[in-house]
């Protein structure tokens, strides 16, 4: 089975302690997502992932007036500001040769990404990577044939952890040629805002058929 995988949000707004939206429990998950991403170069193996990529005024940021399609109203600090110093990924999880897929509708997107590219980061304005509309057909370009592990780090375990597993699991439920697919979260490469959100996102994903396991399992 081979492996894709998949670095959610590992940028600086939530990953470092100056960040505007940080995650306290990251600055410790982060060695090991770096070390998967050096493994997954080594290897020359798919990584793909999402970047938060956020407006100034973004209905997510308290007092900007606004709310999301669903009413929703979280009241977040403002963060990751596409272009701002916020936004940008660790050095330690981005690779040389990378490519970021827009929010914009692009039915020609895969054949945009060079040859030659490391990583492939969709960009998104909520938690899932999937609510970027080139992420499902993207996926289905440059993934290989057959089933594949998909192995997911990154933050927030109880956010875009979670909405990610969730979005795999749902993608590989709907393509039975992917039949025999399996998602794994990395328990010591991921980092939740809060510890009972944490936990309960892991049930959530337990649950839903995701493995969890460190990432001695999946780097040796």
């Amino acid at each position: 089975m081979q492996r894709v995988f998949v670095d959610v949000d590992t940028q600086h707004d939530f990953c470092r302690p100056d960040g505007a939206l940080f995650v306290q429990d990251a600055p410790a998950a982060m060695p090991a997502c770096a070390r998967l991403v050096s493994r997954a170069i080594a290897d020359g193996v798919l990584l793909v992932g999402s970047v938060d990529s956020h407006a100034h005024d973004a209905w997510e940021f308290a007092g900007n007036g606004r709310v999301g399609p669903a009413g929703e109203d979280p009241r977040f600090p403002q963060h990751c500001v596409k272009g701002t110093a916020g936004w940008l990924k660790l050095p330690e999880t981005l690779p040389a040769r990378f490519y970021f897929v827009p929010v914009v509708p692009d039915p020609d997107a895969a054949a945009r990404i060079p040859a030659g590219t490391q990583a492939v980061y969709f960009e998104k304005e909520v938690y899932s990577l999937f609510a970027n509309p080139n992420a499902a057909p993207v996926l289905d370009a440059i993934t290989p044939a057959g089933p594949l592990e998909f192995v997911v780090f990154g933050v927030a375990t109880d956010y875009c952890v979670r909405a990610a597993a969730l979005g795999l699991q749902d993608w590989i439920a709907a393509r039975p040629a992917r039949a025999g697919s399996r998602v794994v979260v990395v328990s010591d490469a991921i980092a939740a805002v809060t510890a009972d959100g944490g936990n309960k996102a892991l049930r959530d994903l337990v649950a839903a058929g995701v493995t969890l396991a460190p990432s001695a399992a999946i780097t040796g």
